[in-house]
């Protein structure tokens, strides 16, 4: 079994070591019910929205897969970005040629010479990264039995990156389900409703990462003390639904397809999405399209994290 880090189950459970902070994409941003109810905010036939429910607060990060704008975006920001790298490269070059100057006259070991960047080089956010939308814990659209989420985002392909707080320049905490995940359609003028379906559908018990067979053990521990078990984000049954301040609203339920690994963008814990019967499976570590039955192709994996030497 691949051992990976502990998921988040919970809002409350990286609240206290992350922070709150979340940052999007100018379009990508939060709708409060408040919002609605006060028509300060109202229905864009040219945007998407996607809606999150579950019995508690919770956060998490879809990334939409990259079409032909956003990549040209992204190449000529980062052209802008490879132009100043290389003025700063010029600049650190000169002061070295200075240096092994004074070094020589002083008679003393040099320093070395700096790298030159290229554009492959260079650091720069991945593409992928380019259009990624966070949501929760906080500005949270409906509170009562069930938190609701409504996020307005840019129509499009989105792959549940998992429950992970932070991204887009603010240093990420949880889990991501780089080996396996899935992804749904957002398409224009309709609120894609997800409910509680990424928790609830994934069968778990089948596919089980540590932290979830360590969360096992501890309510087979309750169970014998008499204590109800720990509640998760998994409990209960599948619910869709908007709230009723949307009921004029259109909505779709998201269909869920099979998507590969992904590469672990901020390198934090590792894990997958368990089996949904009909949509992703797996032959071992190879994800499977569930409805085909078909393996799916997969990037080659680099970790941006630095390794521990």
């Amino acid at each position: 079994m691949r051992r990976a880090g502990k998921a988040a189950l919970t809002a409350t459970a990286l609240l206290a070591l992350i922070g709150t902070a979340r940052a999007a994409p100018p379009v990508a941003k939060p709708i409060e019910e408040k919002d609605i109810v006060a028509a300060k905010v109202k229905l864009d036939p040219a945007l998407g929205y996607i809606l999150v429910t579950g019995p508690e607060r919770q956060f998490g990060v879809f990334l939409r897969v990259p079409d032909e704008a956003s990549r040209a975006q992204w190449e000529q920001d980062r052209k802008k970005a490879f132009e100043k790298e290389l003025k700063h490269y010029q600049s650190s070059l000169a002061s070295w040629e200075t240096a092994v100057r004074l070094a020589q006259q002083t008679k003393v070991k040099p320093p070395p010479r700096p790298v030159e960047p290229t554009v492959d080089s260079f650091g720069f956010e991945p593409l992928e990264l380019r259009d990624q939308v966070s949501f929760g814990p906080m500005f949270v659209y409906a509170k009562g039995d069930r938190a609701s989420y409504l996020e307005q985002v840019r129509p499009g392909s989105y792959i549940w990156y998992g429950n992970v707080m932070g991204g887009a320049g603010v240093p990420a905490g949880g889990t991501c389900l780089c080996m396996g995940t899935v992804r749904f359609e957002v398409k224009p003028g309709v609120v894609t409703d997800l409910g509680n379906s990424l928790q609830v559908l994934p069968h778990w018990t089948e596919d089980m990462d540590v932290s979830r067979l360590e969360l096992q053990a501890l309510n087979r521990k309750r169970a014998e003390q008499g204590k109800a078990p720990v509640a998760t984000l998994a409990t209960g049954e599948l619910a869709y639904g908007l709230p009723a301040s949307l009921k004029d609203w259109p909505a779709v339920q998201a269909e869920l397809h099979a998507n590969p690994k992904l590469n672990n963008y901020f390198g934090i814990l590792v894990s997958r999405m368990a089996p949904i019967p009909g949509v992703l499976a797996y032959h071992r570590d190879t994800v499977v399209d569930g409805r085909t039955g078909q393996e799916l192709a997969s990037p080659t994996l680099v970790s941006r994290a630095r390794p521990k030497l």
